[in-house]
């Protein structure tokens, strides 16, 4: 299975290929026997990446079928999502401490760790029952790929949800230290997110300079992950804290968040400076000429050239 686009493909059939491949990849893991959020979670990745698909010929597809897809897999990925937000909290919890391990000992915050660890080991008929109902949803989204027919196999096809994506993470990266919000780094870390997975679509352009364009991008959207769970956590923390009578270990935790958000915050900023560095117009020119000497490489024979 390979989440990219192939020199020899249409983008109609690449597109069809991929999508059947995550939703086959996702059927497989909500069948796993493996634990339950690990389920959770893949089938969650499969459903990311079939939005950043999605979204990355979405003038093909049309606005109603991008919008009705787009919305079946946005509800299952908030479906799955309600019952593994604790098994979330406590991962980045469990990173928190090892970021911090030479200033704790090994059970501070024992009576956190024991909440979250509750939280996350409950409700396990929830969650099978949330697999049961995404795998009927998978079926029918099946069916629905092979109505999908996208014609135009030039550029355009997909550099106008490259660059979309590209002008939207742009965006969103000055909003987030514009605003220094919870809010406004979740959004930017949402289209930092699709971008990537299009990046990786799309990286048999130029292989090497795109992995390691691709590369980038993923530290950028694992530093904004983990931030985003970081501030889940201190709300988290702040609510229990309310329920103690000595809030000072609570008191500890918070600043150790704060502290492990401003330092993924700042790396964030200057991955941005350079990801986002040229404007949309600039990137879309950069990748078509990309796209042409792919596509004219493809067709030739170079030893022949010779």
């Amino acid at each position: 299975m390979s989440y990219r686009f192939k020199g020899k493909e249409s983008v109609g059939k690449a597109v069809e290929r991929i999508a059947l491949e995550q939703l086959e990849e996702a059927l497989k893991h909500t069948k796993a026997r493996t634990s339950l959020d690990e389920a959770i979670h893949d089938v969650r990745i499969c459903f990311k990446k079939l939005r950043g698909l999605i979204r990355l010929v979405r003038d093909e597809l049309g606005d109603n079928r991008y919008r009705s897809e787009n919305k079946c897999y946005r509800d299952v990925n908030r479906e799955l999502s309600g019952v593994r937000d604790s098994a979330a909290l406590t991962e980045i919890f469990s990173k928190v401490k090892e970021r911090f391990s030479d200033e704790l000992n090994e059970v501070a915050f024992e009576s956190f760790r024991r909440l979250l660890s509750r939280s996350a080991k409950g409700r396990p008929a929830d969650k099978r029952r949330a697999l049961v109902e995404v795998r009927k949803k998978i079926l029918a989204a099946r069916k629905r790929v092979k109505q999908w027919k996208l014609g135009d196999d030039r550029f355009p096809a997909v550099g106008k949800g490259l660059t979309r994506m590209y002008g939207r993470g742009r965006k969103g990266f000055a909003a987030a230290f514009d605003n220094e919000t919870v809010s406004a780094f979740h959004e930017w870390r949402k289209d930092v997110k699709y971008f990537w997975y299009q990046i990786e679509l799309l990286r048999e352009l130029w292989p090497g300079h795109l992995k390691d364009l691709a590369d980038e991008i993923k530290d950028l959207v694992d530093d904004l992950s983990d931030d985003h769970d970081l501030a889940l956590l201190r709300k988290r923390a702040l609510s229990a804290a309310k329920k103690e009578k000595d809030g000072h270990e609570y008191e500890a935790l918070l600043a150790l968040v704060d502290k492990r958000r401003a330092e993924l915050e700042t790396r964030a900023c200057f991955l941005g400076q350079r990801i986002y560095a040229e404007g949309p117009n600039a990137f879309e020119s950069r990748i078509h000429h990309y796209w042409r000497a792919w596509r004219a490489e493809e067709k030739s024979n170079p030893l022949a050239a010779t």
